[in-house]
């Protein structure tokens, strides 16, 4: 069966690479121009969201959402999404109506076009190989917080190999979630690595489809210190993973 589906999703994958480097070219000088002025971050964000979904739905790619009604509302707090596919952040975009900042490893401003995102100052790179870049960018999530904004966190920090097992949580998200106490809103997405899986262009899973997003419950920092956070971290954890182990027996 394999070697039937093979030459379609080659195909849906030239065709997704050529969409997305497409549209991102077109909305490239909007970002430009709203994302070069601190002022302009909130129309930028906006923008962003609507390109979100011009990309999602272009590449036939469909949002079902569950649990809508635990997204918090006019609050600083941490959303937690396992990290399956390069598909993870534009759900969360088209999903989350109030403006958020986006975290992100350092290789990011490498990449052609995409860096725009983070280097222009509205989204935060983290050095995770560097401890003073790694405490700047720590400083720069409580600011966030301060100005009152979501900050959004994958704990795994990258794509893991066997996704959609969740990899290994580092403990930056509950740290500052602790610190800064604010809420976490855990969120699953369970389908995006069949969507686009992580892998060369001629082997993983690629196909249109359904992204399913599960918004959890909050789970309160309140009274939480930091002898608390491997404990938090295992609860976060297991609350991300029980859809996945549901669904997939991971």
């Amino acid at each position: 069966m394999k070697y039937i589906l093979f030459p379609f999703k080659l195909i849906y994958k030239i065709y997704f690479l050529l969409y997305f480097v497409l549209t991102l070219v077109l909305f490239y000088p909007l970002f430009k121009f709203f994302l070069s002025k601190k002022e302009r971050f909130p129309v930028a964000f906006k923008i962003i969201r609507v390109y979100a979904r011009v990309w999602l739905y272009g590449s036939g790619i469909y949002l079902r959402v569950k649990g809508k009604e635990n997204i918090l509302r006019d609050q600083p707090f941490l959303i937690c999404s396992n990290h399956t596919s390069f598909l993870d952040p534009a759900p969360l975009y088209a999903i989350f109506d109030q403006r958020f900042v986006f975290t992100g490893k350092k290789e990011i401003e490498k990449w052609p076009l995409f860096h725009i995102f983070y280097t222009s100052g509205m989204n935060i790179l983290v050095d995770r190989h560097n401890r003073l870049g790694a405490l700047k960018s720590f400083k720069a999530m409580m600011d966030v917080v301060k100005e009152g904004h979501p900050l959004v966190i994958l704990p795994e920090g990258t794509i893991p190999p066997n996704a959609p097992q969740l990899g290994e949580f580092k403990s930056g998200a509950v740290s500052i979630a602790i610190k800064m106490g604010i809420p976490i809103l855990p969120v699953t997405q369970t389908t995006n690595w069949k969507r686009l899986q992580r892998s060369s262009l001629f082997k993983g899973n690629a196909c249109p489809g359904v992204a399913e997003v599960v918004i959890h419950p909050p789970i309160s920092t309140e009274g939480l210190t930091k002898m608390d956070t491997e404990a938090l971290q295992e609860k976060l954890k297991a609350i991300i993973n029980q859809p996945l182990h549901e669904k997939y027996g991971v």
